[in-house]
């Protein structure tokens, strides 16, 4: 694996590393190189781009450190390094592999981060020109993989890997019982960015009042400073925002709530997403609110698994927060349901999805020696 030194979201190299040009480790099995970073908060976006390039760069040049490789798989945004990812794969003679998670520029247009023109062009054309040199290109919804099947340089190579979550990290946690005539406790965990409008659950959280929920906000980002300016001004006493946690905490985090937030803004793109977060919330078993539409709608809405309500409507979440504070015994329910659903996105499905993809890949480009290794085991 080669990555950065950590840095995200706070834009600060977390001890005990140092932003050097490159260093070596290792964990359990897999050998691990890390390369320099422009270390930036998450937000700005001339300072994300600076970000980005770097790593890219700083990649290319220490790509002689990870060896020799069948296949490098790149991940996609930030756009640049899947863009580093072709020169890579070919000064290793490898194949390129992409994981689309979201498409870019399409989204940061959407949220109005990037403006139609040159800068944009310029985007459309280093992606297509990514797709173009990928020989798989592998995404998590249903949007996304339609969406790219229909472009030339990406057709007939894009394949849909649902996103994972690990059950088994969640089921070890004992999840807290609903409480009979307590305000309904509901938490959001994740990047407090552009992309999930997160003031409508401060909204909401103020229609409803204390006596219906507490909201706790969980993560760092962007809107941080904006979302606290809000609590702070409007002396909301049942909304915490509680700043980032380690993913080990992630489990009990949710195990110590009712309800898990999944927030979408009410754009055409978002659609076709399916955030991370709602696994994480399904598999620790609680119900889940999700205020958005398309996919993940749709997934909780057919596994009955929580309430779905429409994206950036305060008043609809407010009573969606005075519906499941008045039905306890409906909550666990849904929390049941949606720890069943989760099973189905354990992580050994996708790994074993994603091990059949490569080795195909393998197969078209050295179909001799492949055939040969198949004898030969």
């Amino acid at each position: 694996m080669h990555t950065g030194f950590p840095s995200y979201p706070s834009g600060r190299v977390l001890a005990p590393y140092r932003n050097r040009r490159a260093q070596r480790e290792r964990d359990r099995d897999v050998e691990v190189v890390r390369s320099v970073v422009y270390p930036t908060p998450n937000r700005g976006f001339a300072r994300r781009l600076a970000n980005h390039t770097a790593f890219a760069a700083g990649a290319l040049a220490t790509a002689r450190l990870t060896g020799p490789a069948d296949v490098v798989v790149a991940e996609t945004p930030p756009l640049f390094t899947a863009a580093a990812g072709i020169p890579y794969a070919a000064g290793k003679r490898a194949a390129l592999a992409l994981n689309v998670s979201d498409l870019w520029p399409e989204s940061a247009i959407a949220l109005g981060a990037l403006r139609d023109g040159p800068m944009a062009s310029g985007a459309h054309a280093l992606a297509r020109l990514c797709y173009r040199n990928a020989a798989l290109i592998v995404a998590p919804t249903r949007g996304i993989v339609d969406t790219l099947r229909a472009r030339p340089e990406s057709t007939g190579k894009v394949f849909q890997v649902p996103p994972a979550v690990d059950v088994g990290r969640f089921s070890a946690v004992a999840p807290a019982q609903p409480r009979p005539d307590a305000p309904l406790r509901v938490c959001y965990a994740g990047t407090l960015g552009l992309a999930q409008g997160l003031g409508v659950l401060i909204d909401a959280a103020a229609l409803a009042g204390p006596a219906t929920v507490e909201l706790l906000i969980v993560g760092e980002g962007p809107e941080a400073p904006a979302l606290a300016r809000a609590i702070s001004d409007r002396r909301l006493a049942n909304v915490q925002l509680l700043g980032p946690r380690a993913p080990s905490e992630v489990p009990a985090l949710y195990a110590s709530v009712d309800a898990g937030l999944v927030p979408l803004r009410d754009r055409p793109i978002f659609e076709g997403a399916l955030p991370t977060k709602l696994f994480e919330v399904m598999a620790a078993g609680r119900a889940a609110i999700v205020a958005a539409r398309g996919e993940a709608a749709e997934l909780v809405s057919g596994a009955r698994a929580g309430l779905v309500v429409a994206p950036e409507d305060p008043v609809a979440l407010a009573a969606a927060f005075s519906r499941l504070q008045s039905a306890p015994a409906q909550v666990a329910a849904m929390g049941e349901r949606a720890r069943t659903a989760a099973r189905g996105y354990d992580r050994s499905r996708a790994v074993s999805l994603w091990s059949d993809l490569l080795r195909e890949v393998v197969v078209r480009r050295s179909p001799t020696t492949a055939a040969g290794r198949r004898r030969s085991g």
